[in-house]
Parts: structure tokens; sequence; C-alpha cells
């Protein structure tokens, strides 16, 4: 069998959740050591040393100057003349007309919630070409993937899909992702990002549904209340006049520099972000996953986390859950846990046994089946 798999955006310098999760997933395929050929399909990119090691593998590039043609237009073209059996699309669209089957990974379905009016023009284009696509295309294809219970259900119903189409396999954690104990490098991580050296971080941006208003307002009553005992407060996604207006609009100019925007923090640093953290704030109000909270669990960091959407499945009993909605819950919490290092620390270890649950080479392995039921049953 030769297998495709689409990751359009792989080798752009600055990687989110769905490229990061292909890597992952792309990584262990390899490792399984398979009889099948696979080839990767992306755009023209500059980080193509990302998988060194993995020269069985075949890349290519794909046309197009936009996610749309090179989806609908070009990516069609590719996978005919490369005459692959099957083929992996991993960010929620897939071409409408396909020569092959197709397996989708859904990851959620949040872009059919209502969009916020604080969205950029791209992100709620974005949006809409979703709404319009992934209705037509879920329906076309073999198998459905995604990566919560929760997002399945939300997938059934609202897309009127058969059940045993979706199939749920839970995203992994990376073994990268451990504490960190050596203070030479934890100290050269504070320096390089001109961070403090001990903080509470908030892994979100200005989108809507991560909840960074009232992070920041969360922040500034936590702050208030507790002047004597306080933690910086260090949000990589947010910029610098983001929280600076937020906080005009809140009259708590004061606090400017406690908040700190280093920006965007190196792939391979993120452990090193995690480690040096006291407390990893995450109140998202709508997840179809929430890695974050893995990754900073897999780290030994206690966390505090939304009540909602997935994030109870992913998380378990081992993360303080709140109603993101309550800025005064999320403030009360965050002093509880300062002023008890025994709830810190048990926390802590919780933390590190839930995030095991969670690895790639098991991602790989159900993929793997998937691909191969879509193939010989075809």
């Amino acid at each position: 069998m030769k297998i495709g798999i689409e990751v359009q955006r792989l080798f752009r310098k600055e990687r989110f959740g769905i490229e990061t999760s292909a890597l992952e997933l792309i990584n262990e395929l390899y490792k399984l050591k398979s009889k099948h050929a696979i080839v990767v399909f992306t755009k023209k990119g500059s980080n193509h040393d990302l998988f060194t090691g993995c020269e069985e593998f075949d890349f290519r590039q794909v046309a197009g100057k936009l996610f749309v043609d090179l989806e609908q237009v070009f990516l069609p073209i590719a996978a005919r003349k490369e005459k692959i059996d099957i083929l992996h699309c991993t960010g929620n669209t897939t071409p409408i007309f396909s020569p092959v089957p197709i397996i989708q990974t859904l990851h959620d379905i949040i872009f059919m919630d209502p969009i916020p009016k604080t969205d950029s023009l791209y992100q709620r284009f974005g949006n809409y070409y979703r709404r319009f696509i992934v209705p037509i295309v879920s329906k076309k294809s073999h198998t459905i993937i995604t990566v919560s219970q929760y997002e399945k259900d939300r997938i059934v119903k609202r897309l009127n899909i058969p059940e045993s189409k979706v199939h749920v396999i839970h995203n992994g954690i990376n073994s990268r992702f451990k504490k960190n104990n050596d203070k030479f490098i934890l100290e050269s991580f504070i320096q390089k990002y001109s961070l403090p050296e001990k903080y509470i971080l908030f892994i979100g941006n200005n989108s809507y549904r991560k909840n960074p208003e009232r992070v920041l307002q969360a922040y500034t009553q936590y702050y208030n209340r507790n002047k004597s005992n306080t933690l910086a407060l260090v949000t990589p996604g947010l910029s610098r006049d983001f929280v600076d207006q937020s906080l005009r609009t809140l009259k708590q100019e004061h606090l400017r520099n406690h908040i700190y925007t280093p920006g965007y923090i190196d792939s391979d640093d993120l452990p090193l972000l995690y480690s040096c953290s006291t407390i990893f704030l995450f109140p998202s109000l709508s997840e179809g996953f929430g890695m974050p909270v893995l990754e900073a669990m897999a780290c030994g960091v206690p966390v505090i986390t939304s009540n909602t959407s997935s994030i109870p499945e992913i998380a378990g009993r081992s993360a303080k859950l709140i109603d993101p909605y309550n800025t005064e819950a999320i403030a009360d919490v965050l002093i509880e846990l300062i002023e008890n290092p025994q709830l810190m620390s048990d926390l802590s270890l919780g933390g590190v046994l839930q995030a095991e649950k969670f690895r790639w080479n098991k991602v790989a392995e159900k993929t793997m089946e998937i691909y191969e039921r879509a193939h010989f049953k075809n």
C-alpha cells in the first residue's frame, strides 16, 4: 500500500497544533517500519531537516498560493501522479474530489460555533471556508479520525454522520516534554527570553475561545488580593499591545511590568518554558483536545484548566478544574495553590502519571490500523 499524508504548513517556521501533531505522527509511523510506502504532501518551506533520519519517506511539494487551491486543485493532482492508494488529510479539511479514499482528521468543529467578532479577517475567512467545506467532505471521507470522545459526539450530531465512521484517537505527548532540573539550562532559558525566575504561564492567543481577557482580569484580581506573594504572568501568545490595552480597560496599568510577552517560543524550548513555570493556567472556553494541558503535566507543572468541552476527558483528576467564565474562581484557585505546597506537589505528581497515558507510538499504531482497514476493505 502507498499512503499519502497531507500537512500543508508542515515546514513553516512557527508550527502550531495541527502541524505539531502531524509531525509527531509521521515520525512515529516511520518507527513502525511497516511494509507500506508513505508520501508526505506539503507546501514549500525551509525546515526540511525536521525529518533527518526518515529518508525512506518521500516528501512532495504541492503547488498552490492559498490553502484553498492547494487543497482542492493541486493536492488531488499530486495524489494521482504519485499513484497513492489512500490519502490522509490531517488539517480538518480535504479535497471535494479525490482519486483515492480519504482518511480525514477532524480535530474539532469549533469553527461551526458562533464566530467571535474579535477574530481577524483571515481567521473569519478560514472559519467560513471550513463551515462550507467540512459538511461536504466529511460525508465523502472513508473514515474520520478525531481527538476526543467529546468532539466525536459533536461531529456525529452536528454533521449527521454515522457514529461507526468516526474514530477517536487521542493525541500523544512527546517524550521530550519532561521536567528539566538542570539549573544552568533553566537559567540560560530565562535569560534568552528575559523572563522572571518564577511565573504563572498562560499559553493562548487573542482568540476569544482562548479566553485571554478573563485571564488578564483574573490575574489582576489575584495580584490585588495577594500583593505580598505574587507571581508574574508569562503569556507568549499575546502581544504587548493587547496586554496594555486590556490593562487600560481594566484600569490596572500598574501591573504592566508583572506581565511578560516574550512572543513565539522556539519549539525546542517549550519543555523549558513549562519547566520554569510554577503554575500552568489554561482556562480555554473550548478545545477539541487541549494539548498544552498534557505538555504542562508531563513537565510536572500543576495545572489549572477548564471544566468544559474535552478538557476534563484529557486532564482527568490531575488538574484543578474551574469555570472559565468565572474570573473570581480562577483567582481563588491561583491563591489556593500558591498557599498550599502539598496540593501543588500532588497535582504535579498526578499530572506526570496522567500524561503517561498519552503517547504518540500508540497514536501511530492505531492510525496505521485505520489505513490498512480503509485500503484492504475498500
